[in-house]
């Protein structure tokens, strides 16, 4: 099988990895720096264990050099971030033949209306990336569990194309599985990538201190169950995901807050350790851009759509998004909790 997979960061590195070791003809559309040390050393992949595999993916910097008198390819992956998707897409369509299905791997609640927009819904697979993985340095991608996996979900079913895509990566070593709604896929993702995620590039410290902090728990307990209010008018079930339980996660925060945090704080904050979250890297990049209006903001957005009220998810959104466009400064929340409960309203 021929795939295209455009992006090259922790999760394009992953998948273009995976799928050339299993012999599909992958080409990766990558940087300068990360193309140039893939094709001169291969594209490293740290296992779990500490192993070190290499793949062989092709790699070019343009879609423009894809060769005309190559076949298209068969899948698109489209491994960007939620805010590079419309740019991807747009480039995408220019140089793909419109038969050609799109998966989209972004967090965050937007990124398939987007593709819908310009490719039509029937192109498009929407898909959950639970893996834990990191991008050390170019050209060299880290998994850094064996849990975790891909799921897959279609707005309109074609055929056996989701039990073909499956077999694709499970057949390459990525626990894959199809589920039958892709929005409460998306939303059961966005449950997940919630916790200590915006609190964490706000206050700039770990997952484990904002978990096993009281009031802060609350907090992201408050954040939790605004989304899962939303999803309810939405009536949309959450759904497990490869190697994450979220239906018992969301039972579990539905429970009153001592209870909940004694059930899910010490495991999760153990689990997640020191790693920074994504938002807090998007943060840290300085780059102005951040995929937190696709999480808390598109919670907010979405709850006052359907007649509703997130003020826990709009204020860690405006928060982050302040300090991301330098709105705010960012000694006014650094190591303060006092602060951004205030922000939230949860001085009580």
């Amino acid at each position: 099988m021929k795939i295209l997979c455009y992006g090259a960061g922790a999760v394009g590195c992953l998948i273009s990895g995976r799928l050339s070791a299993a012999s599909h003809d992958v080409l990766l559309l990558a940087r300068a720096d990360a193309a140039a040390r893939i094709r001169d050393h291969g594209l490293a992949i740290e296992e779990p264990d500490g192993r070190i595999t290499y793949a062989r993916p092709r790699v070019i910097t343009s879609l423009a050099q894809m060769r005309i008198d190559e076949p298209p390819p068969d899948l698109v992956v489209a491994a960007v971030k939620a805010y590079d998707l419309p740019e991807a897409i747009r480039d995408i369509a220019r140089a793909c033949h419109m038969g050609i299905p799109v998966l989209t791997l972004q967090n965050g609640i937007g990124s398939e209306e987007a593709a819908f927009d310009v490719l039509g819904s029937e192109r498009v697979v929407a898909g959950s990336f639970t893996l834990n993985v990191s991008l050390p340095k170019p050209g060299r991608v880290a998994q850094h569990t064996w849990s975790g996996g891909i799921a897959l979900a279609e707005a309109h079913p074609s055929g056996k194309r989701l039990e073909s895509l499956v077999n694709l990566f499970t057949a390459s070593d990525i626990r894959a599985q199809a589920c039958s709604d892709w929005r409460a896929m998306k939303w059961s993702k966005l449950l997940l990538n919630l916790l200590a995620n915006a609190s964490c590039a706000i206050l700039d410290v770990t997952p484990g201190e904002v978990l096993l902090h009281p009031a802060l728990f609350r907090m992201e307990r408050a954040a939790f169950m605004e989304a899962r209010r939303v999803m309810r008018r939405l009536h949309l079930r959450p759904v497990d995901l490869p190697g994450y339980p979220v239906r018992r996660l969301a039972f579990a925060m539905s429970l009153p807050a001592p209870l909940a945090r004694v059930l899910i704080a010490s495991r999760a904050a153990k689990g997640r350790g020191s790693k920074r979250p994504s938002l807090a890297l998007d943060l840290a990049r300085g780059k102005g851009r951040s995929e937190v209006g696709f999480l808390n903001g598109a919670i907010a957005r979405v709850a006052i759509e359907q007649g509703m009220r997130a003020p826990v998810n709009a204020s860690l959104a405006s928060a982050l998004e302040a300090l991301v466009e330098g709105a705010a400064d960012h000694a006014a929340y650094r190591h303060s909790p006092k602060a951004l409960l205030a922000e939230c309203g949860l001085t009580r």
